[in-house]
């Protein structure tokens, strides 16, 4: 069984990248919140986003446990490889949501599979429907993102030149259902959020 005792948490499902992805990127994050004063990315595990941010509807978390166990119960492996920055107006990441020139259709089949799994427990309120359900999906890892302006795009890119920055492929075989807290959902919510780890899935 799994419990949630809180009654604003926000939940999410991430695809985790390999040790020595998380290693390097969580390095990356070290120096630009050293150098830069950036917090948001590195309040999070390394991750790439399959399904992001969505309140809850009232009631037990077991039935979509279940339904999300079901997707995972059938889903192998597959590669994942990295196709440069992906950058726009919200931040910083690694692009990995395209193989051989074309979205990963694997990817792209899991995400759809995950958000119809999660699709009936999103409450009517929820305030992350439309940044995460109406935009186009492209799966990437977070570098820098809320607290980066737009003016700062160019020195943070500069400053990545020497970083250790992952390019070899990787299997997509491990899977965190996460929960977190903020004491601000409506506003600054990086600056108290805090996480818990729900559930592991490795395909």
């Amino acid at each position: 069984m799994v419990n949630s005792e809180h009654t604003d948490s926000r939940f999410a499902v991430y695809l985790i990248p390999p040790y020595r992805i998380a290693r390097d990127v969580a390095e990356v994050h070290r120096l630009l919140r050293k150098q830069f004063g950036f917090i948001a990315a590195e309040q999070f595990q390394v991750h790439a986003t399959l399904k992001g941010f969505f309140k809850k509807i009232a009631g037990p978390l077991d039935p979509l446990v279940e339904r999300l166990d079901a997707v995972f119960a059938v889903q192998h492996p597959f590669p994942v490889h990295f196709s440069g920055f992906r950058i726009d107006q919200g931040g910083i990441g690694l692009d990995i949501s395209r193989f051989c020139y074309e979205l990963n259709p694997e990817m792209m089949s899991l995400r759809e599979r995950v958000v119809t799994a999660v699709r009936p427990f999103i409450a009517p309120d929820c305030d992350f429907v439309e940044k995460d359900l109406g935009e186009p999906f492209e799966a990437h890892i977070t570098l820098a993102f809320r607290d980066i302006s737009l003016s700062m795009h160019d020195d943070v890119l500069a400053y990545l030149r020497e970083a250790p920055l992952p390019t070899e492929p990787f299997a997509a075989d491990t899977f965190h259902f996460v929960e977190f807290l903020s004491q601000d959902w409506a506003g600054d919510w990086e600056q108290t959020l805090s996480w818990r780890l729900l559930k592991v899935w490795r395909v």
